[in-house]
């Protein structure tokens, strides 16, 4: 099984519930409520060299991330690490989870 989250650059989330809608709009792709910015690509950069355990698949203003069931507390720990880094939005679907690093 696998375990999946989201790291986006957009200021129209205020709640899980609302990161929950984004999320799945951009499993449709639909990305008008997110934008690019070099801080995404700088975090795409470095979650890139990070872990063999992490797929990542970016989009315009956000990325996916999936990995093993197994190794998920590690990889959610490093993911919201870099987020943080860079003042992104971490969003976590299987526990309905989000927090927004850049307020």
């Amino acid at each position: 099984m696998d375990w999946y989250c989201a790291v986006w650059n957009s200021d129209k989330v205020n709640n899980d519930m609302g990161a929950q809608i984004l999320y799945e709009k951009l499993c449709r792709n639909e990305t008008s409520l997110v934008s690019n910015c070099e801080d995404l690509e700088m975090f795409y950069e470095e979650i890139s060299g990070k872990s063999y355990m992490l797929k990542a698949d970016k989009g315009e203003g956000y990325v996916i991330l999936s990995c093993e069931f197994n190794d998920a507390e590690v990889i959610s720990d490093l993911v919201q690490d870099i987020a943080k880094k860079y003042k992104l939005s971490f969003y976590d679907p299987q526990n309905i989870y989000y927090i927004n690093f850049s307020k």
